[in-house]
């Protein structure tokens, strides 16, 4: 069953937004003035294959329905462009053996239907839940992305504005195989972005060539003097090199005695001495001074360096402090040594610290090659950044990605038994419809539907014609009179015609156009357009009798039926039918349930479909004034007030009695406000037919052609009258 249609696009209805009309019932009557898209609606769903109903759609969607129309199309296609009518197969008595087989097919047929409808409802509710979960996750992700909005990040969710990209970027990242995080990201990205094309300098490594003198071997030799002296193994064995060598700076007193006892010196003492401390020695001690020197000047130069602001990073100061203690120690030590070259010093090495702080400068360095390279490359770094924070994105969200992933592969796999199952029975059902097929062609005729159409004319008083089944390969039906066989369509007034090709309609909905068809009727939808047109006042109770009896009645006949008119008389008279027995139908459970859906179509800018209650229908006075009212609140054209008025005031008067009123009322209005004498001359036309008179208004404006109408109740003292019907 057809829940709502949308229709968009064609005729006179929105081409941006959809009209709904829905929810529909097993029977929706439809109510229309002629011009508000009414026909539209059944020209739809007659073809809605064709291109120009593009926008338009129904749900649910069903591919296999069969919906049968009854409107002018069908009445051109099956009379007025053919001289014959297809045959109507029906059903009839005799064989009792295809009559069994052919209820049991029909009885499974319908189970099947029960069954397959069970599992598209099951279908549905795996496709219902699996939205629902993937609405939940897409709202879950983000409110994620809320709090990067205005950040430095958001550039990463440029062309992700919507939660359906959003997930699908997600899901096509792979988890991030570091662990940064999102705020290490920002923090990058804020340096980025806010650095200028500016490069950091460079800080150079430090090199001491003072290094490759702190393991010389002078440091560990015994500096002393000869042993060509008698007197030097004396010295040696006193240890007292380094004293005499002191004292030879200082000139004798005497030379001849002893600086500290005051006795006689050796002859020849003082060039012993002298033989002791000779060039060698003095090498050995320059040796060890430019030594001195060297290192020195080295470690001023180093530490002068390591002074400049280069220098200054936090994260060297503890190993420029190490070095520098160091090397400083060391000149020490080197002086120690030159002050007593006898003794064995040992200068700490300052290679490891060196190489300590090379270290620290090597991790800043990379730091700055790293900027660097991000201010020379800035878009390229940026989009390593968005990569880096996908990644990061997509692993903090995995566990929530793979719970949902689970759950909608569950879901997936119920929604795929659920196809499974429905081609399964739809396999059975073809089965059981080729029974169906073989069953109906062993008990179908034309001939009872033909009898059926004939008897209907003759109850409705049409007896100058019939129609007579013709012989042939093909069953057809041809109208005929007496004396003529040829063209007798064509001789047919509008209302004959309508009622032939209506009740040659009826048949077709009970019957099939083709004997060996398997689908069942009970699913067919049957759309009928204005059944009465052209039909004079009398035949209306009649049309809508043999529609409750061929068509709504019983509730299980067909699947659906949708009526359309544009005849109040005729709307009220099908829901007076419907309310026989309160509108409502039992279904198979015993319940009751509604099944009939009352709407109004209007028309203004666009055709509109609203929803009514039987208490809203209105007969054709109310129906007049609740036009002007709808064109006053813009819900139809402007353009029916003067003709709403003109019947209003035709039908009031006349009833009350007071035409003279009126007469005397609209003249006086017309004397005193020329404005009102295009209205006036409108009322007094004999015609409302004319076109002259909707030209003569120009531009209407709805709230002035109102109040002048409120006026002639107003000047004929019917005034109350006028505020009830508008109120």
């Amino acid at each position: 069953m057809i829940e709502n249609l949308l229709i968009r696009g064609v005729s006179s209805y929105s081409p941006n937004a959809p009209t709904v009309i829905g929810p529909l019932k097993r029977v929706s009557m439809l109510y229309g003035q002629n011009g508000t898209g009414k026909s539209t609606i059944g020209n739809y769903l007659q073809t809605p294959g064709e291109a120009c109903y593009g926008g338009c759609s129904m749900a649910p969607a069903g591919p296999e329905r069969e919906i049968l129309v009854y409107n002018h199309t069908f009445m051109e296609l099956n009379f007025h462009e053919d001289v014959a009518q297809p045959g109507v197969f029906t059903l009839n008595a005799g064989n009792i053996e295809a009559e069994n087989a052919l209820n049991a097919a029909q009885a499974a047929i319908k189970l099947l239907s029960t069954q397959q409808d069970e599992e598209m409802a099951k279908g549905k509710a795996s496709k219902t839940a699996r939205e629902t979960g993937k609405q939940a996750l897409k709202d879950g992700l983000w409110k994620l992305k809320t709090p990067f909005d205005g950040s430095p990040l958001a550039y990463c969710f440029q062309g992700v504005n919507t939660k359906e990209r959003l997930l699908e970027r997600i899901q096509a990242t792979s988890e991030a195989p570091d662990a940064v995080t999102t705020a290490e990201l920002m923090a990058e990205a804020t340096e980025l972005q806010a650095a200028t094309d500016a490069q950091l300098p460079s800080i150079s490594l430090v090199g001491f060539p003072g290094s490759e003198l702190e393991p010389h071997p002078i440091f560990r030799e015994i500096i002393t003097g000869t042993d060509n002296s008698y007197l030097a193994g004396l010295i040696h064995a006193l240890g007292h090199s380094d004293w005499i060598q002191h004292a030879l700076a200082f000139p004798p007193i005497d030379g001849d005695l002893c600086p500290f006892c005051q006795q006689p010196l050796p002859e020849g003492f003082h060039g012993e001495i002298a033989k002791i401390f000779d060039k060698t020695y003095e090498r050995r001690i320059r040796d060890l001074t430019n030594l001195q020197r060297r290192y020195a000047g080295a470690v001023e130069q180093t530490l002068q360096r390591l002074r400049s602001p280069s220098y200054q990073q936090p994260s060297f100061q503890l190993a420029i402090s190490n070095l520098s203690a160091a090397l400083q120690r060391n000149v020490q030590t080197i002086e120690k040594k030159i002050a007593s070259p006898s003794i064995v010093v040992e200068p700490e090495s300052s290679v490891g610290l060196i190489d300590a702080l090379n270290e620290c400068i090597a991790v800043e360095q990379e730091k700055i090659d790293a900027f660097n390279l991000k201010v020379k490359n800035k878009q390229v770094h940026l989009a390593q950044i968005k990569d880096r924070f996908w990644g990061v994105l997509r692993t903090s969200v995995g566990t929530l990605l793979d719970h949902y992933a689970q759950e909608d592969q569950e879901l997936a796999q119920a929604q795929q038994k659920a196809r499974d199952n429905i081609e399964a029975l739809r396999a059975k059902a073809k089965a059981e419809r080729e029974i169906i097929v073989q069953s109906r062609a062993a008990i179908t005729n034309i001939d009872q539907s033909v009898d059926c159409i004939n008897h209907w004319l003759r109850i409705l008083g049409l007896k100058g014609f019939e129609l007579t089944k013709e012989e042939g390969d093909v069953p057809q039906y041809r109208l005929q009179r007496p004396e003529q066989r040829a063209g007798v369509f064509k001789t047919l007034s509008e209302g004959e015609k309508t009622l032939i090709s209506f009740l040659y309609f009826l048949e077709v909905c009970n019957g099939e156009l083709n004997a060996t068809a398997g689908r069942l009727i009970s699913d067919r939808i049957i759309v009928i357009d204005d059944p009465i047109s052209s039909l004079s006042h009398n035949y209306v109770y009649d049309i809508a009798s043999l529609i409750k009896r061929h068509v709504i009645s019983p509730s299980t006949r067909f699947k659906q039926v949708i009526i359309l008119t544009h005849n109040l008389f005729f709307f009220h008279e099908m829901v007076k039918l419907m309310n026989e027995d309160g509108g409502r139908g039992r279904g198979n459970a015993g319940q009751q349930e509604s099944q009939v859906a009352l709407f109004r179509i209007t028309k203004s800018e666009y055709s509109a479909v609203v929803a009514m209650q039987p208490k809203e229908i209105q007969n054709d006075y109310q129906s007049f004034w609740q036009a002007i009212k709808d064109a006053l609140n813009g819900r139809t054209s402007a353009t029916v007030i003067p003709n709403m008025m003109r019947n209003i005031l035709e039908y009031y008067f006349t009833f009350v009695h007071r035409q003279d009123k009126l007469a005397k009322a609209l003249e006086d209005l017309s004397d005193e406000d020329p404005q009102f004498r295009s209205l006036y001359r409108y009322i007094n036309r004999e015609s409302h037919a004319d076109a002259v008179n909707i030209t003569d208004f120009g531009e209407i404006d709805p709230a002035v052609y109102v109040e002048r109408f409120r006026q002639v109740f107003v000047r004929t003292q019917f005034q109350e009258h006028y505020d009830k019907m508008m109120g």
